[in-house]
């Protein structure tokens, strides 16, 4: 008997639906049933077996209305399969729904799924405990009816099947974010992390977080962006549509625009690509003000421009830890900037300066030739240049291609809002913590606080809960955090939730690696900012390290690009080793939760309390470099030994939060901290004089050697 072509038929807009697959085997006397729950667009949201019977409940508790459909079988068969199952004595269950590849074949096998009256039994039971508040009779009823108008027929081999079967289509009560997003209006939304808005953009961010979490480990099949053609680039044809030829072409101008214009500042030729409109989002950035003065120094913003884009000043600014104690300290990431108005500024500083910008254009391929890198846009436009900055981001094409599309090995997850109608309102949270480990979904979580005053009224504040985790299954999407946000947001700000009035909703994703910043792997392409992975594994957000960096940055590529020194290896001494960033990486992993706890819930407040009340002791130089994510050897190393006098019952407790491995890897970065300061306190002033009189490519790759020394042990913070 022919299998009928699978067509899976979706549900209405705003309804789910739920496929059942049932078999019975009258030779094996066995029988099974099989499920899956899937939206309009056929994404799975819950399915047999992966689905504890708690976990069922949980999601489902929201459903607000039912109603079953009689359906012919073939629609169901791309749904579900339990058929499998009762051809032998494995009692598993298998549920397809597209990129199972190992299963594809068992699939396409079989026929129209059966539908028998265990289906009955099945469904009873699930309605009996999940829908006990809705009208359960008469669903019954209606169950009853299209299972009794199922004709069924006995095969060959010993199994009753039925022409027709029954999926049930399940409408949500919209989640109380959902509600709140709904409600508030959405402008045009900006490019960059935290740019978006919308409840569609935070369902979007969090199929793209759900499917980082699913991926499997190892290097995954992706869009190879960047290729290599030998040869010059004039034996090649470029049509009519070529833009024009730049010394630099920068990917991504939400913050490359900074970058671009510091470059064009030096006389160089710049273009910038940008899939959206260059513009900042509405959303204030903290940060201190000098990390504003580095943007000066490079002559992106006059002092003038940043007193202008400064919409908010704030102290004292706190770091507390569960009722153990507030650390207060002064003029620390103090000053509310307006990244609207912040871009727009630096925007029309580049095109003054004769800065090329593209909007609206997104980089479809690079290729490189000998002497050019040729990129191919999305309008059918060309672009080349010398050499090509990707600044997109974390989520940057060629970023996936480098990496091979491997998974992240942290994240920190990121929800918040600006509201209106704070009275208290005139300090801020560096880091506050209000609770130990706490369940979100399934998942343990450690969660913090910042808050501080936003810009756009004197009642308006800004307030971001934040976590670290692994990417895996049970991890928390960004809308369960948003639900736990609106619960535990009115207990930590003093204020109840129907005082205030929510202006705007802010998310995102911030992805982590050990082994940070990223080598360029091709000749004439560079990363920078998030791409590049040069901001902290404990920051979420990229624009203090931008600022801290731009300098250094923006005299390296200038003079990669008067030396012609653009290969790959050259490239890569521009974003060096730096082993107070991979330092950085432990803080991460003892502020993340475990999904198997092994140290009491309270660990991660009780060993920040105690470190920064040690860092607060021993001072400024030591705690103020810290709070900036600029890790010092000497500050660290006084830190641990107070520690260990202090608190030594807290050892043991690191070791099993972070493990053995994690030490040891660590061990080896904080000696190669130790070492980087020496030699840059005692070494580079003997080889900085006779620097000049080295030939071109040597000199280079030494300045770049003695930044790495500096950078790397974070020498460049000066109090």
């Amino acid at each position: 008997m022919a299998a009928r072509k699978k067509a899976w038929s979706p549900p209405q807009k705003g309804w789910l639906k739920f496929n059942i697959g049932v078999d019975w085997s009258v030779r094996n006397q066995r029988g099974r049933a099989a499920w899956v729950l899937r939206d309009t667009s056929g994404r799975v949201l819950l399915m047999s077996p992966a689905y504890k019977k708690q976990k069922i409940l949980m999601r489902l508790a929201n459903i607000e209305r039912w109603r079953f459909l009689k359906e012919d079988s073939h629609t169901n068969t791309e749904g579900v399969s339990s058929k499998s199952v009762t051809k032998g004595r494995n009692m598993q269950l298998y549920v397809i729904s597209g990129p199972l590849v190992w299963l594809q074949d068992v699939f396409e096998s079989e026929e129209d799924l059966p539908f028998v009256s265990v289906i009955e039994v099945y469904m009873f039971g699930l309605c009996s405990v999940c829908l006990k508040r809705y009208q359960i009779g008469e669903m019954i009823q209606q169950l009853n009816g299209f299972v009794s108008h199922a004709s069924r027929t006995r095969t060959s081999r010993g199994r009753r099947r039925a022409s027709t079967t029954v999926c049930v289509q399940t409408q949500l009560a919209p989640s109380r974010t959902q509600r709140i997003m709904e409600k508030i209006a959405v402008g045009g939304e900006a490019g960059g992390a935290g740019g978006a808005y919308s409840y569609n953009a935070l369902k979007r961010l969090d199929n793209i977080w759900s499917n980082i979490c699913t991926q499997p480990k190892g290097p995954q099949e992706t869009q190879q962006i960047v290729s290599r053609v030998s040869g010059l680039s004039q034996d090649y044809a470029m049509g009519n549509n070529l833009v024009g030829t730049f010394d630099i072409a920068v990917c991504g101008g939400t913050l490359g625009i900074f970058l671009a214009t510091a470059l064009c500042a030096k006389g160089l030729r710049v273009a910038v690509v940008e899939r959206n409109a260059i513009k900042g989002r509405d959303q204030e950035w903290n940060i201190s003000r000098k990390e504003m003065k580095e943007l000066t120094e490079v002559g992106v913003l006059t002092e003038e421009e940043i007193e202008d884009v400064i919409a908010a000043k704030f102290n004292p600014n706190r770091c507390g830890f569960e009722s153990l104690g507030d650390i207060w300290v002064e003029d620390i990431l103090n000053l509310g900037v307006s990244p609207a108005k912040l871009v727009e500024t630096v925007k029309q500083r580049f095109i003054s300066l004769g800065g090329v910008i593209l909007e609206d254009c997104s980089l479809s391929s690079i290729t490189m030739y000998d002497d050019l890198a040729v990129m191919q846009l999305s309008k059918g436009d060309i672009l080349s240049s010398r050499l090509v900055i990707d600044a997109m981001g974390n989520f940057s094409p060629i970023l996936k291609q480098i990496k091979g599309g491997r998974k992240p090995d942290g994240m920190c997850l990121v929800v918040g809002s600006c509201a209106h109608g704070f009275k208290e309102n005139s300090s801020s949270d560096v880091i506050y913590s209000s609770s130990s480990v706490t369940k979100v979904a399934d998942a343990n979580v450690q969660l913090f606080w910042e808050a501080f005053p936003a810009g756009s009224g004197p009642l308006d504040r800004t307030t971001y809960m934040f976590t670290y985790t692994e990417p895996q299954s049970t991890s928390p999407s960004l809308e369960d955090l948003l639900e736990e946000y609106w619960k535990l947001m009115p207990k930590y700000q003093g204020v109840s939730l129907d005082e205030l009035e929510i202006l705007r909703v802010v998310y995102g994703i911030f992805p982590t690696y050990k082994n940070s910043p990223l080598q360029a792997a091709f000749d004439r392409v560079l990363q920078f900012g998030d791409a590049s992975g040069i901001q902290s594994p404990v920051s979420f957000g990229g624009f203090g390290s931008l600022t801290r960096h731009l300098g250094r940055l923006s005299n390296g590529i200038y003079e990669a690009i008067g030396g012609d020194l653009l290969d790959s290896d050259s490239l890569s001494k521009l974003n060096p080793y730096m082993p107070n960033l991979s330092a950085s990486w432990l803080f991460q992993r003892a502020m993340s939760a475990k999904q198997k706890l092994d140290v009491s819930p309270s660990f991660t407040n009780e060993l920040l309390h105690v470190n920064f009340s040690c860092m607060q002791r021993l001072g400024d130089p030591v705690l103020r470099p810290f709070l900036q994510d600029v890790i010092q050897f000497g500050p660290l190393a006084k830190t641990l030994g107070l520690v260990m006098l202090n608190k030594p019952q807290i050892i043991p407790s690191i070791f099993r939060q972070v493990g053995i491995p994690v030490l040891l890897d660590w061990s080896v970065h904080f000696f190669m901290l130790g070492l980087y300061t020496f030699l840059s306190a005692y070494i580079d002033p003997v080889i900085r004089p006779s620097l000049e009189e080295l030939p071109v490519k040597t000199k280079f790759q030494w300045k770049r050697r003695l930044e790495a020394w500096k950078y790397g042990a974070g020498l460049d913070y000066e109090l």
